[in-house]
């Protein structure tokens, strides 16, 4: 097959495709912090909220991005993975995420991972 029909032949699978977040596009997140807070009431209750901002750096939209968080006990311990995600990421767009855990175990998250998932 020519070179030329290969290269046409590959385009139309993979355009497609570049609607799609993924971990290797490039999504930044420019800024992200964490609050704890224990509320007690007949039941103690607890929230750690991860908030940030992030952007499409990229000259296409992207479709269907999510932040995961992973929080960590004191111990290293994974308390649970959450997400929040947007449906469409215009060109150089700016996203305002926020990621929760809520229950009696939040106010134990010592620290966090941050990434782009999908």
């Amino acid at each position: 097959m020519p070179l030329s029909r290969r290269l046409i032949l590959l385009s139309l699978i993979l355009i497609p495709c570049l609607n799609a977040c993924s971990p290797i596009t490039a999504v930044r997140v420019i800024r992200h912090d964490i609050q704890v807070s224990e509320f007690t009431a007949d039941v103690t209750q607890s929230t750690a909220t991860v908030e940030g901002q992030a952007q499409n750096t990229l000259l296409w939209p992207l479709d269907d991005c999510r932040i995961c968080v992973t929080f960590y006990d004191y111990g290293g311990n994974s308390l649970g993975v959450f997400s929040d995600g947007i449906k469409r990421l215009e060109p150089g767009q700016l996203w305002n995420f926020r990621v929760a855990l809520n229950g009696s175990d939040a106010w134990k998250v010592a620290r966090y991972d941050i990434s782009i998932c999908n």
